[in-house]
């Protein structure tokens, strides 16, 4: 059913009009031109297709609009950015419907990461795995300070992160603290997160969406024609290295997917969630 939620954005409240509460995400401009995206997926903001779908629309939504120039990527739940990938999609999997989200998280990667628009995350909580890979994506990050967890754990699960989400782990670390982050899957608290340059900031909840508004100003400040350009020169390979292997990406994800061990090993850590 439809969601009703509001996203504080300088310090006004937007609950969502009719129209718009079949989205899980909720979009409010500003008016100097910034937005903000909300997400909004209950209970934990997992990147289901939908979720994938409306945000990589969204996205382009704010880029067809020439006096948006940035927006700030935020989660209207508390203590949680997004706890990442549809893991239920997952589980015993029709594989056409496995294809479409797979080439949906696809499409919302390559949207987010090339984006000529300047990109904040407000990371508001927990961010392991897509939640993660949402964040690293952005140009930059703000994390709230307290007891949460960033990072890609998807070996914890008997999975493993695509290259395109390890080797953007590794750009932003280095090499050899990423390699070891993800064969333990571990997750980083934010202090060490910020020591590793995994984020930027990090602040109290109260002070996030001020810090994530001045980040996103000190982006908007520097001439756009270099701030894209240099934007562009930095990601594109990574981009076009997808772009050009997109389809054998899915074929090799769907194959790990059938394999009955990562299968029995996600069965099991969707029944101890039950139990949570």
């Amino acid at each position: 059913g439809g969601r009703r939620a509001a996203v504080a954005l300088g310090g006004r409240r937007r609950v969502c009009t009719a129209a718009e509460e079949t989205r899980a995400l909720l979009i409010s401009h500003k008016a100097d031109g910034l937005a903000s995206i909300s997400l909004n997926n209950r209970p934990v903001n997992a990147l289901s297709l939908e979720l994938c779908t409306q945000l990589t629309d969204a996205i382009h939504e704010l880029e067809a609009d020439s006096s948006t120039r940035g927006f700030i990527l935020g989660s209207a739940l508390p203590n949680l950015f997004s706890a990442g990938l549809d893991l239920h999609a997952f589980y015993r999997p029709d594989l056409e419907q496995l294809a479409r989200y797979w080439t949906a998280v696809q499409e919302l990667w390559l949207t987010l990461y090339t984006t000529e628009l300047a990109t904040v995350a407000a990371i508001s909580g927990h961010s392991p795995a897509g939640g993660c890979l949402l964040a690293l994506s952005c140009d930059h990050r703000v994390m709230v300070q307290g007891k949460y967890g960033i990072g890609l754990n998807e070996a914890q699960l008997g999975i493993v992160a695509p290259p395109w989400f390890s080797r953007l782990l590794a750009e932003r670390i280095g090499f050899r603290p990423a390699e070891r982050m993800l064969m333990l899957g571990q997750l980083m608290s934010p202090d060490e997160a910020l020591a590793a340059g995994l984020v930027d900031d990090v602040t109290s909840l109260a002070d996030l969406n001020n810090v994530a508004s001045s980040r996103l100003d000190e982006l908007l400040a520097v001439n756009e024609s270099g701030r894209v350009s240099i934007k562009r020169q930095l990601r594109q390979a990574a981009a076009e290295a997808l772009r050009e292997r997109q389809d054998e990406d899915l074929d090799d994800f769907i194959h790990v997917m059938q394999k009955e061990h990562v299968q029995v090993s996600l069965g099991a850590y969707l029944e101890s969630l039950k139990k949570k």
